[in-house]
């Protein structure tokens, strides 16, 4: 959030901290010299730095110009890169991109921005927003579908939402305990089924009983 103020509680992505040496590097390891990056919420610019040090042409995006600020004091960014100051939710991302990086743990807009860097035919992003602990590269690719799913822990890359699916445990080996699969269209991202409500109806008989066991659709 700009000027100063304190953003909502649930407004987490307005608020940025630095992450420590290993996320970074966690980060870096995924990205190729020569790559076009976008980056999300890049905060005072500490790490879109160092992507473009490594060659990259970088987009670094940030809503909070006086975050920025406090990274410009540092120096001159170099020419490959371009500091925007916009909200990501909304700013036109660039076509071209190689990869996104989005080092945001408690991101609320994950399905968003995958949404948009999937539009924009960006193949990859580079995140720790879904499980919300280390670094992982996603293929922004179509995954494979949850129905096909098979036993094990899943990371749905539509929503972003992890889980587990239950099945046959003598497959549960620990290969299986110890990975994930990519999949799509997860029960938490899918439009839930029309629910069919129905009614009780009172039908008063002709002795005056009462037969509750008749119902009508609603």
């Amino acid at each position: 959030m700009s000027g100063g103020g304190r953003p909502p509680v649930e407004d987490w992505g307005a608020l940025w901290a630095p992450y420590d040496e290993a996320t970074y590097r966690a980060a870096l390891a995924y990205i190729q010299p020569g790559w076009v990056v976008l980056d999300i919420g890049a905060g005072d610019l500490r790490f879109a730095r160092r992507v473009a040090a490594m060659g990259c042409r970088v987009y670094a995006v940030e809503r909070q110009p006086d975050v920025v600020w406090q990274g410009l004091k540092r120096g001159l960014p170099p020419a490959r890169l371009s500091i925007v100051i916009a909200d990501a939710r909304q700013w036109p991302f660039p076509s071209g991109l190689d990869a996104a990086v989005l080092l945001m743990r408690h991101c609320a807009d994950y399905a968003l921005y995958v949404r948009r860097l999937r539009e924009a035919g960006c193949p990859r992003l580079i995140t720790n927003a879904r499980w919300r602990m280390g670094v992982e590269e996603i293929p922004l690719a179509p995954a494979r579908p949850f129905r096909e799913g098979r036993i094990g822990w899943y990371a749905c890359v539509r929503c972003g939402q992890v889980g587990f699916i239950p099945g046959d445990p003598d497959d549960l080996t620990p290969e299986v305990i110890n990975s994930y699969n990519n999949v799509e269209g997860c029960p938490a991202c899918m439009p839930a089924p029309p629910r069919e409500s129905y009614l009780a109806t009172d039908t008063l008989h002709p002795e005056g009983s009462y037969d509750r066991n008749r119902y009508r659709l609603a």
